[in-house]
């Protein structure tokens, strides 16, 4: 008996020790892990600029205050002076090009470059099949068309005598119709090829200007629409300057600039006329296009210059450049005073510097006190805080 007893108990108490741990025991041990998770140290933000405005406010000791000095900033009218590099190009409007409509071969060629032409004179002639084609399609669409008219005409005067059928007359109109819109179309598909008899086409200039540049020779054979000259008008020429991003939007139009080319002996001066919309991303650069004040300038296109453009605009916030620091070559950045004696970096955008003075183009508003001098101080304790 007492042999079956203890078969009976050792399964129990083995069976007792692999049970699960008593609530006391758990909550030691999860208050163990809350401890030692409560002083893992907390994750870091990355130090990047990008980062910048994030950073917690930065306090200084009573006794280096002395070295920085803050002021309230507020718009002010900013006048300065942009430089840029230029040069002359035709207006738009005063460029012109002159292609062959049709495929054909160049049998003459009346004009060189350099030659000065009036609107109307012939630059070329050019013989194509293609024209030949054209302007047969043009006899014949008006045969076709006058046999149309004739046969509406019958129809309406056979049903007018009670004899014709409405279903002819009908038919004839639409016959007619189709005949007239062939014709039509032939017509002006001869019309743009310009003048000229059977397959010669005469290529004539649309513009009064000078030959820039003649794109083929006698015999050659052009495909359709290739340019075959290139026509200026020497009176129609600007200065297109090319501006930096941030220069931009410190000109307006009707700015006044001085221009200063290599072949003229004095500056001659011009006005801010349009400023393009699109950039050139390779150049972080805009065009700004200026006009001569002066029409009867002798310049031709292509020439270099260098425009000093009136930069003026709104009225914006203007700051030494004592107060502008620059990070990684890209980013600037400006101390703004939050509280008394605390200090916080603030990304801004900034137009070119001159004559130690630098406007502001975003980033601070009206009333905001900036760190005007002993901003590297300032920025030497937020490296320490990093």
């Amino acid at each position: 008996m007492r042999a079956y007893l203890s078969a009976i108990l050792i399964p129990v108490l083995l069976l007792n020790g692999c049970t699960e741990p008593t609530t006391g025991e758990t909550e030691r041990k999860q208050s163990s892990v809350a401890s030692v998770e409560s002083v893992k140290p907390p994750q870091t933000e990355s130090s990047g600029l990008q980062n910048i405005d994030k950073q917690k406010a930065i306090s200084i000791p009573i006794e280096s205050r002395p070295y920085i000095t803050v002021a309230a900033v507020s718009p002010q009218t900013f006048t300065a002076t942009v430089q840029a590099p230029s040069r002359v190009e035709f207006r738009a409007k005063a460029l012109s090009t002159v292609g062959a409509v049709v495929a054909g071969r160049l049998g003459k060629i009346n004009v060189q470059v350099g030659d000065r032409v009036k609107a109307g004179t012939p630059l070329a002639t050019l013989e194509s099949t293609e024209a030949a084609q054209m302007r047969s399609d043009v006899a014949r669409t008006k045969a076709e068309l006058q046999r149309a008219e004739d046969r509406a005409k019958r129809q309406a005067i056979m049903q007018k005598s009670g004899v014709g059928l409405e279903i002819e007359r009908a038919e004839a109109d639409i016959l007619l119709r189709q005949a007239r819109s062939d014709y039509e179309r032939s017509v002006h598909a001869v019309q743009l090829l310009g003048e000229g008899t059977d397959q010669s086409i005469v290529l004539r200039a649309p513009i009064d200007g000078v030959v820039l540049r003649v794109n083929a020779s006698i015999g050659a054979a052009v495909e359709a629409g290739a340019v075959l000259f290139e026509l200026g008008e020497p009176g129609a020429l600007w200065i297109v300057a090319d501006v930096f991003d941030n220069d931009l939007a410190l000109i307006e139009k009707g700015a006044k600039a001085t221009l200063q080319i290599s072949a003229l002996p004095e500056p001659v001066s011009g006005h801010v006329v349009a400023i393009s919309a699109a950039m050139q991303p390779d150049l972080r650069r805009g065009a700004v296009y200026i006009e001569f004040d002066d029409a009867n300038l002798i310049l031709k296109p292509g020439m270099f210059a260098r425009a000093s453009i009136e930069a003026g605009g709104p009225r914006r916030i203007v700051l030494p450049t004592t107060a502008v620091l620059i990070k990684d070559k890209k980013h600037t950045v400006v101390y703004v005073e939050t509280a008394d004696g605390q200090f916080e970096p603030r990304n801004v955008i900034i137009g070119q510097a001159r004559d130690g003075q630098v406007p502001v183009l975003g980033g601070l508003g009206d009333g905001d006190r900036v760190v005007i001098s002993g901003a590297l101080l300032l920025d030497s304790a937020a490296a320490m805080l990093l």
